[in-house]
């Protein structure tokens, strides 16, 4: 069993884009959510809809349109206001389809690529940065330092262990994308997965589903977790 998953992130180099060249680019990422085979609208975290982002995408068109008409050069505040939202949205719509490329086929470069260039996406370097990688960092007694990869600024990571994948215990969910799970059992092989729950925005508040049915867990990762010793573990070769 692996004791680390290569992750793949898309870029967000859109947020070098200008405005006209914002808007074409969300309409077609938002397009290709109503028909994508591998990463369905039904699952974009609340309160983010398609409709809500439709708005966003038109709002800021319409001012887009109208500084084109006065031919001016400068953008407006309300302009930049529109253009910071349909980014942030934009931003959570990314961070939603590399999450499902992720756990639909994990440690899967080229498959992911290939789903993200259907989005016009294209995924940042990889290697064993840390920032890529979910891992095991470390164990000793009774507990395992783990790792997962960088979310974002305000995302929130969700963990859960088990010693036989049938039955797991989930953890306090961190703001912190490593943590250290104490009181493990000991001297067995004890599995790990972990998914986030990307950031919605000031002054919103998020929907959760009172059975926890929103979790989208990833592929496991394990390590042996010995009563006393301590180890560092390196991620395995995938």
């Amino acid at each position: 069993m692996k004791n680390s998953i290569t992750w793949v992130k898309a870029a967000k180099d859109y947020h070098n884009k200008t405005s006209e060249e914002l808007v074409p680019f969300a309409t077609a990422l938002k397009n290709q959510l109503a028909i994508d085979p591998d990463v369905p609208a039904s699952g974009i975290p609340a309160p983010l809809t398609i409709p809500i982002y439709t708005t966003n995408i038109g709002d800021l068109n319409t001012d887009v349109v109208a500084r084109q008409t006065a031919r001016s050069a400068t953008l407006t505040s309300d302009e930049l206001s529109k253009g910071s939202t349909l980014l942030h949205n934009t931003d959570i719509l990314v961070n939603y389809i590399d999450s499902v490329c992720n756990q639909k086929f994990p440690g899967n470069i080229a498959q992911i690529t290939t789903v993200f260039a259907r989005f016009g996406l294209a995924p940042v370097g990889h290697g064993t940065n840390h920032k890529h990688i979910f891992r095991v960092l470390s164990v000793s007694g009774g507990s395992a330092t783990i790792e997962t990869p960088a979310s974002g600024a305000g995302s929130v990571h969700h963990f859960r262990w088990s010693t036989d994948q049938v039955t797991w215990h989930q953890v306090k969910s961190t703001h912190k994308s490593t943590v250290t799970i104490i009181n493990l059992p000991h001297d067995v092989r004890v599995y790990f997965q972990y998914d986030f729950t990307p950031p919605v925005g000031k002054g919103i508040y998020p929907t959760v589903d009172a059975n926890a049915a929103d979790y989208h867990w990833s592929s496991s990762i394990s390590e042996v977790i010995p009563a006393s010793t301590s180890t560092g573990n390196n991620p395995s070769p995938l």
